[in-house]
């Protein structure tokens, strides 16, 4: 190989990677909350400049959790704050970020942004992280609305200062197993416990995410529109009972940046002998039009499920659409392929159901 030529090419490999490290490249600097003197790293990442430590601030009208209650645990993972406390948290010129201050920050680090948000040598060792940005979110765990602590070592949750509805606000989290608790998408519990990382408040933060990547964008959570039926919707009331004969469960498979792929790993279950009864009675145009039963015919042990609109697929399948604990789901009926299916779109699985 021509000498020449392999001494250009290293040269511009090294310029290439010594660019794309200047795009993140940290740069600490550092504030002192003047509440009660403790000093936190900052970082500035695009237009914002965030506190590269969870935030450790309790007094008598804004209390925090010790993870486990155990306070030595504070100096080194931050409190837990529920959501009133953490609105109230932040020091002058600094604020608990809105959701769409999340949505900056991890639009302008891109569709890979979680491992460049985590702190090297903090998290299980299965986990991917460069902390290119800085950020430095280490695992905090969080306490749940129950008073239970939860995912120490495994899972970093942050609130951010926007309401969802009813108990419910937004956050994020951080971890490939960190679970279904924190989303821009979808509301936390307002009691659950988790960390905050304050933004500063007194520099232009708009078109953060411009520079760096035009293709990936997430989206603030929007309500769905109510939907009404027309004189001629082609579902009519009924009540059908369906013997199930075989079942089998299926999960969403990660990527290596722990993004859901929309393909599934399936396996087959026991068979428990199973009842579906879905009854549609078209009650209300906007709530209850359906109920459907499942009934275990060992155990004798009976799950019921409102269901909140009725629509017909593109190919004739019914879809059954309700709620558990704000999340959708949906029953999908399809009599050609006799099957039901119970779909997660937020828990990423789905559970199908065959009968005769």
């Amino acid at each position: 190989m021509n000498k020449t030529y392999t001494y250009s090419a290293l040269i511009f490999f090294l310029l290439i990677n010594r660019f794309n490290l200047s795009l993140f490249a940290q740069s600490y600097g550092s504030m002192s909350d003047d509440r009660d003197g403790k000093t936190y790293k900052t970082i500035k990442i695009g237009n914002q400049t965030w506190m590269a430590q969870n935030l450790a601030y309790s007094t008598g009208s804004i209390k925090c959790f010790a993870y486990n209650n155990d306070p030595t645990l504070i100096q080194k993972y931050g409190g837990l704050y529920n959501w009133e406390n953490a609105k109230n948290s932040c020091p002058n010129g600094w604020k608990l970020p809105t959701n769409e201050d999340w949505l900056s920050l991890t639009n302008y680090l891109g569709d890979e942004f979680k491992p460049k948000l985590m702190k090297t040598g903090a998290w299980r060792s299965d986990e991917q992280t460069s902390n290119s940005s800085g950020f430095s979110g280490i695992p905090a765990g969080m306490v749940d609305h129950t008073g239970t602590f939860r995912n120490l070592g495994v899972g970093a949750y942050f609130w951010s200062s926007t309401f969802s509805h009813q108990s419910f606000a937004f956050a994020r989290e951080l971890g490939q197993n960190a679970g279904n608790y924190a989303s821009h998408a979808f509301g936390s519990n307002v009691n659950i416990g988790m960390s905050v990382r304050c933004l500063k408040t007194d520099e232009d933060q708009s078109d953060n995410y411009d520079e760096l990547d035009d293709e990936y964008k997430e989206e603030a959570y929007q309500e769905p529109e109510k939907q009404t039926y027309p004189s001629n919707y082609p579902i009519s009331k009924g009540n059908t009972t369906y013997i199930v004969s075989k079942t089998k469960t299926c999960d969403e498979i990660q990527d290596f940046y722990y993004n859901y792929t929309e393909e599934y790993k399936c396996k087959p279950i026991k068979n428990e002998s199973i009842k579906i009864n879905i009854n549609i009675h078209l009650n209300d145009p906007m709530y209850d039009e359906a109920v459907i039963t499942m009934t275990n015919s060992r155990t004798k042990e009976v799950d019921k499920f409102e269901i909140e609109h009725i629509e017909e697929g593109e190919n004739g399948e019914l879809l059954f659409n309700f709620m558990i604990v704000n999340q959708p789901h949906q029953f999908i009926l399809n009599k050609q392929n006799k099957t039901i299916c119970w779909y997660s779109e937020w828990g990423h699985w789905q559970i199908f159901y065959y009968y005769n």
